[in-house]
C-alpha cells in the first residue's frame, strides 16, 4: 500500500513537471523561433542578394510570369504559351529578351495550366504594382493557415503559434514571400484538403484537391496518398474523388474555352521548363541519371505501399512520406521545401514514439533537426557576423541553401525507415 501510494505520489510529481515544462519551455522556444525569423529575413533581404548578384531573387521574378500570363489569357484572348508572350515577361523582367538568353537559363515562361489563370483572375486584373501587395498577403495567410491545417483538432502538445513562427523563419518560406510564389497559396490549399478530408467534408475536400492542381508537382505528393485513402473505404470515401474527378473537368473544360488548344502548348511548354531551369530532381543528383529511373519508380511504389498501409491509421504520415519521395523525385526548387512543412510538423509531435523504437531512430531523427537547426544556426552566425563587420556574411552566404538543398534526404530516411517493421535483430544491435 506504501509502495503504491509512494508510486502514485511520483507519477503525480513527473505529471505535474511534465505540466510546468512545456510553459517554461514555451517561452524559450519562442524567443528562438523570433531569433530564426528576423535572422531568416536579414539573410534574404540582405546577404543573399549580395552573394547572388543579378541572380538575386525578386517579385517579377516570381509572380509576373503568371499575372502576365493570366493577363494574356483573360483579358487579351491570347495564348500564353507563344514565344510573343514569353518574349514579353523576358523584357519585363530582364530588361531585353537579347540579355535574357546571353545572362541566364531560365526564360521564366507561363508554365501553369490554362484554369490557372481563372484562380487568380483577381490579381490578374489589377496592375502588377497592387496585384504583388495582394500576393504577398495571401501568402502570408495561406501560409499561417496551413500550420493548423497540417496539425488537425489535435495538436497534442505543439504549441501551433511557436510553429507557425518557425515555419515563417524558414528560408523556402522567406523566399517563397519574397518571390510571391503562388506555391505558398497552394501548399495552403493542401493542406486545407486534408483537414477537409479528416474533417469529412469530402465534397469541399475534393473541389480544393481540384483546384490544387494548378501545381501538379505540388498536388500530386498530397493527391496519391489521399486517392489511395478514398479507395480503401470507397463506400463511405468516394465523394471526395467524384468531387475532385468533376470538379477538375469543369476547370478543363473552362480552360479549353478560354483557351483552345492550351493543353498540347502547355505540354511544350513543360518539356522547355525541364531544359532550362537548370536544376536537377536531388535523386539525380545523389545518384546520377543512370540510376535515376529504375530508383524512382521504387520511390513511386513505395509512397503507394506506405499510402495502402497508414493512410487509415495516420493519414497525416502517409502524406509526409510522399511528400519527401517526391520532394526527391521532382526538379530541386528551395520554395516548394514549403511543403516539407507537415513532415516537420509530424516528427515534431511523434518524437517521444519515434525515439522509443530504438537508437537507430533516435539518431536519423535528430539529423533531420540538426540539419534544420544549421540552416537557421547558419544564418544567425551570417547576420551576426554582417551587423559587426558589414559585408562579411557575404563570405559564406551558400550555407543556408546548402542546408536547404539537404534537408529533403534525413527527412525521407527517418519516414521510411519509421514505415518499416524493424526486425528484432537490428532493434537489439542498437
Amino acid at each position: 500500500m506504501d509502495g503504491a501510494l509512494q508510486s502514485s505520489e511520483a507519477d503525480n510529481g513527473t505529471a505535474q513537471r511534465e505540466k510546468n515544462l512545456p510553459a517554461i519551455g514555451a517561452s524559450g522556444w519562442l524567443i528562438i523561433a523570433i531569433v530564426c525569423l528576423l535572422s531568416s529575413w536579414y539573410f534574404a533581404v540582405i546577404i543573399a542578394p549580395a552573394g547572388l548578384g543579378a541572380s538575386a531573387p525578386n517579385v517579377r521574378q516570381g509572380l509576373f510570369p503568371e499575372w502576365y500570363g493570366s493577363r494574356q489569357i483573360l483579358l487579351q484572348g491570347r495564348d500564353p504559351y507563344t514565344p510573343e508572350t514569353t518574349k514579353g515577361i523576358q523584357a519585363a523582367i530582364y530588361g531585353e529578351t537579347a540579355e535574357a538568353d546571353r545572362g541566364t537559363r531560365n526564360q521564366h515562361r507561363f508554365a501553369y495550366p490554362a484554369f490557372f489563370a481563372l484562380l487568380i483572375f483577381p490579381l490578374a486584373i489589377l496592375p502588377f504594382s497592387a496585384a504583388q501587395w495582394v500576393a504577398l498577403a495571401g501568402c502570408m495567410v495561406a501560409t499561417a493557415l496551413s500550420v493548423p491545417f497540417w496539425l488537425g483538432q489535435r495538436h497534442l502538445r505543439l504549441n501551433v503559434s511557436i510553429c507557425g513562427v518557425f515555419v515563417f523563419a524558414s528560408y523556402p518560406v522567406v523566399l517563397g514571400l519574397q518571390l510571391r510564389q503562388p506555391t505558398l497559396i497552394v501548399a495552403g490549399v493542401l493542406a486545407a484538403v486534408v483537414y477537409c478530408a479528416r474533417a469529412d467534408r469530402l465534397v469541399l475536400a475534393g473541389i480544393l484537391a481540384a483546384l490544387s492542381t494548378c501545381k501538379p508537382q505540388l498536388a500530386i505528393a498530397v493527391l496519391v496518398p489521399l486517392a489511395i485513402w478514398a479507395i480503401t473505404q470507397w463506400r463511405t470515401r468516394k465523394r471526395f474523388l467524384v468531387a475532385a474527378g468533376g470538379a477538375l473537368g469543369a476547370l478543363l473544360l473552362a480552360s479549353e474555352f478560354i483557351s483552345s488548344g492550351w493543353f498540347t502548348h502547355w505540354l511544350s511548354t513543360l518539356m522547355a521548363y525541364a531544359h532550362y531551369a537548370g536544376t536537377k530532381p536531388l535523386l539525380a543528383d545523389l545518384l546520377g541519371s543512370r540510376f535515376f529511373m529504375p530508383f524512382g519508380m521504387m520511390l513511386v511504389g513505395a509512397v503507394v505501399w506506405v499510402s495502402c498501409r497508414y493512410c487509415d491509421r495516420d493519414l497525416l504520415f502517409a502524406v509526409s512520406f510522399s511528400i519527401t519521395a517526391f520532394q526527391l523525385l521532382f526538379p530541386f526548387q528551395i520554395y516548394n521545401e514549403v511543403l516539407l512543412a507537415p513532415a516537420a510538423l509530424w516528427l515534431a509531435k511523434h518524437a517521444s514514439e519515434i525515439k522509443s523504437r530504438g537508437q537507430l531512430h533516435a539518431l536519423l531523427y535528430c539529423c533531420t533537426w540538426i540539419v534544420l537547426g544549421a540552416g537557421w544556426a547558419a544564418t544567425i552566425g551570417l547576420s551576426l557576423s554582417n551587423l559587426l563587420s558589414p559585408g562579411s556574411g557575404v563570405n559564406l552566404w551558400q550555407l543556408p541553401l546548402l542546408t536547404a538543398w539537404l534537408y529533403p534526404l534525413p527527412v525521407f530516411v527517418t519516414l521510411a525507415l519509421y514505415a518499416l517493421p524493424a526486425p528484432e535483430r537490428i532493434q537489439r544491435c542498437w
